[in-house]
C-alpha cells in the first residue's frame, strides 16, 4: 500500500483576527518594527533583529522554502492590515505526512490576544484538513514556561524532552519540550 505524500505549498489562511499570508520580503518593514522586542527572541536564539537583521531572517526562510524544508508565514493581524509577527511549518515530513509548527513569534503587545493561538489552529486546520498529515508536532525551550502554557491551552500532548538538544549562541544547553496534536484529537483543538 501507498501513502500519500504531503503536498505542501504556499496558500493564505483566514481567520477572525489574523490571515497568514506566504511570507515575502514586503513584509520587511513591518516585521522589523513588530520584531523588535528582546523579549520575543529570548528563546529563538536570535538577537534582536534590526531591519538588517529582519531581512536575514527572512531571506533564510525564503531559501529554506526554495529547498523544502519549511513553508514561511507572516502573521498579519486582519484589524489594521500589518505584519506583526511569523509562523512556519518546518520539519515538513513529506512520506510519514507530518509537519511541525514552529519558529512563531508574535510582537508583544499582542501577547495573551488569541492572535497567536488562532494562527496556530489555522496551521493546523490547513495540516489535517487539507493536507492530510497525520501529526502536527511543537517543540519548546525548556525555560519557555508561557509557550509551554500556551500548547498546553491549544490541546497539545506533551511527548517529552530532548536532553542537551542544542547548545544556543550564549552558550547554554538547551533542553527542548516536544508536544504534537495528531488527528484524533483535533476535534478537542478545533475552536
Amino acid at each position: 500500500m501507498t501513502t500519500p505524500f504531503i503536498e505542501i505549498g504556499p496558500v493564505t489562511l483566514v481567520g477572525e483576527l489574523v490571515r497568514l499570508e506566504p511570507l515575502t520580503m514586503e513584509h520587511l518593514a513591518d516585521l522589523s518594527v513588530a520584531g523588535n522586542h528582546h523579549e520575543i527572541w529570548t528563546y529563538l536564539d536570535e538577537p534582536t533583529p534590526g531591519e538588517d537583521e529582519m531581512a536575514a531572517l527572512i531571506v533564510d526562510a525564503l531559501d529554506e522554502q526554495a529547498r523544502g524544508l519549511r513553508l514561511p508565514f507572516a502573521i498579519i493581524e486582519r484589524a489594521d492590515a500589518r505584519a506583526i509577527g511569523s509562523i512556519s511549518y518546518i520539519d515538513i515530513q513529506r512520506t510519514h505526512r507530518a509537519v511541525e509548527i514552529g519558529w512563531a513569534w508574535v510582537t508583544p503587545g499582542h501577547w495573551c490576544a488569541g492572535v497567536a493561538r488562532e494562527a496556530a489552529v489555522l496551521l493546523i486546520r490547513h495540516a489535517f484538513e487539507t493536507l492530510g498529515a497525520i501529526r502536527v508536532a511543537f517543540k519548546t525551550d525548556s525555560r519557555n514556561i508561557r509557550s509551554q502554557r500556551a500548547l498546553e491551552g491549544l490541546g497539545a500532548t506533551r511527548e517529552g524532552t530532548f536532553r542537551n538538544h542544542r547548545i544556543l549562541r550564549d552558550g547554554h544547553v538547551r533542553h527542548s519540550i516536544y508536544y504534537s496534536v495528531i488527528p484524533e484529537e483535533w476535534p478537542d483543538v478545533a475552536p
